[in-house]
């Protein structure tokens, strides 16, 4: 007895959705993101220096670090609760999320839309959110999560200070 070709599209998508949510986070310079360059340090210098330039913000305090912010993204995304879930990604990183995926569900038009598209596959799949997600690096101005889905996608997912919490950013790449 085979099984109708409808009833087997919500788990035809999932994996199709992990695929392009993974790899519609990637860029060419992650292997440079993931590894970082050891910077050289000046020595002491006793004439008054310039103020800094103006930096990226700094690493968000008591905010639960990057592990904590990829979860409550991943659980924004899935409840959905498309207010929070944009929140915790860059703009550039919901646009080119969008771009892929509207291009294949042609209603997905703005984050709030994609997320809602996205858990509504993911409910109808029935897979589950759990995940093992292990930090690989930290920095000032960057994080970087190796995550395992229990569906069995995995990926490098990068972050980057936001406002009061890390961001999911446009460098993540998934990996398997």
């Amino acid at each position: 007895m085979t099984m109708p070709l409808t009833a087997r599209r919500p788990w035809m998508i999932a994996p199709l959705l992990c695929a392009v949510l993974l790899s519609g986070c990637s860029q060419d310079g992650l292997a440079d993101a993931a590894s970082p360059t050891p910077t050289p340090t000046a020595a002491p210098s006793t004439t008054p220096q310039a103020p800094p330039a103006e930096a990226g913000p700094a690493a968000p305090a008591d905010d639960g670090g990057p592990e904590a912010s990829f979860r409550t993204w991943l659980a924004a995304s899935r409840a959905p609760d498309a207010a929070t879930a944009c929140a915790y990604m860059t703009p550039a990183l919901a646009q080119r999320m969008v771009d892929e995926i509207g291009a294949v569900f042609p209603g997905v038009t703005d984050c709030p839309s994609m997320i809602e598209a996205t858990a509504a596959f993911y409910a109808a799949a029935g897979q589950s959110s759990e995940t093992v997600v292990e930090l690989r690096e930290e920095t000032a101005d960057r994080a970087v999560l190796h995550v395992t889905y229990s569906a069995g996608s995995c990926g490098l997912v990068v972050l980057q200070p936001g406002d009061g919490h890390w961001v999911l950013d446009e460098r993540s790449d998934e990996t398997c």
